[in-house]
């Protein structure tokens, strides 16, 4: 019962935030579009290729929540067939157990009704997490691609030496990297606390689900296990996704930065090269997503977070 009632919280807190800050998204998609629609067929290939991952990605986890729901709340429920108690009362699973007060929900049609409505609540959680995983997952990979377009841009700085095309290039790029500046700051209004719900409900429910399929294992029960091995495959991989695009924003950063501090900007006139210090300084401040602003989404939180996991597993484990 803990699982799906922990779950259920944070997807509906998650979408919640999400919800409060609609009028900073839409700000979002209104320069998501205009970024595609202004952009040459170069930084549209760039934005596509970023796209194309999003979209793997979103794949991937759709279908695992989605098979890992219909296991758990269909599969599982229904493989436990009807249950004896000792005190020779037959009892048939719901998919998430509670209290229903003075209603029998073991009779007919009571016991259908409510897990039909369990199903359907369930799948309705699941669309609003693959909502909201796929909205900041696509806001990830769009930084990214400006980041990428930005380090080009810089990179291109000095292939020509005329004074006025080169004060041009210089402005363009101070604007840019304001613009995506700007796109980061309404990103970081409530994508961290996203993450930090991700991040906190990963672990506790890893950590669990590790010590269910333990506990099953023992039992000899292989639909349980195909079941919660599923979710656990659904949990990990939600997890390594945010981790993985934090940590090509960081990667796309770190490209920026370095392309700032190694340009031949020698080559430049000396009024002109002056103009270049903001742009190597701002670069030095890399742009990159955190869980609550406190921890970093990266591949190195992703290997934290599987350690925490697996070490409050072996601690349920010793203590039942």
């Amino acid at each position: 019962m803990m699982m799906p009632l922990m779950s259920t919280i944070a997807q509906m807190t998650k979408y919640t935030i999400l919800l409060r800050r609609m009028k900073e998204f839409s700000k979002l998609l209104d320069e998501i579009k205009k970024d595609w629609s202004t952009a040459t067929q170069e930084n549209r290939q760039i934005f596509s290729t970023r796209a194309s991952i999003e979209h793997k990605l979103t794949t991937v986890i759709a279908i695992t929540i989605y098979g890992g729901g219909f296991f758990y709340r269909m599969i599982l429920p229904l493989s436990k067939g009807r249950i004896v108690l000792p005190n020779n009362v037959t009892i048939r699973l719901l998919p998430c157990p509670g209290y229903f007060g003075s209603l029998n929900v073991q009779i007919t049609p009571n016991y259908e009704i409510i897990f039909t409505l369990q199903i359907l609540g369930g799948f309705i959680i699941y669309t609003a997490l693959c909502g909201v995983k796929s909205s900041c997952l696509m806001l990830c990979m769009h930084m990214c691609g400006l980041l990428r377009i930005l380090t080009n841009k810089v990179m291109e700085l000095t292939s020509d030496k005329d004074e006025k095309v080169v004060q041009e290039k210089i402005v363009y790029i101070v604007q840019y990297q304001t613009r995506i500046k700007e796109f980061y700051n309404y990103v970081d209004q409530f994508v961290p606390y996203v993450y930090f719900i991700e991040m906190i409900v990963g672990v506790s429910i890893t950590c669990v689900l590790g010590y269910c399929i333990i506990v099953e294992w023992e039992d000899s029960d292989a639909m349980a296990i195909t079941a919660y091995i599923v979710l656990q495959v659904t949990c990990v991989f939600g997890t390594f996704s945010i981790c993985y695009a934090g940590q090509l924003l960081v990667d796309e950063s770190e490209n920026v930065r370095q392309a700032c501090n190694t340009l031949n900007w020698y080559r430049l006139p000396t009024k002109k090269a002056r103009s270049l210090i903001l742009l190597i300084i701002m670069s030095n401040y890399p742009l990159k997503v955190t869980a609550g602003r406190i921890i970093d989404v990266s591949l190195v939180t992703f290997t934290s977070i599987i350690k925490s996991a697996v070490g409050y597993m072996n601690i349920l484990q010793q203590i039942t």
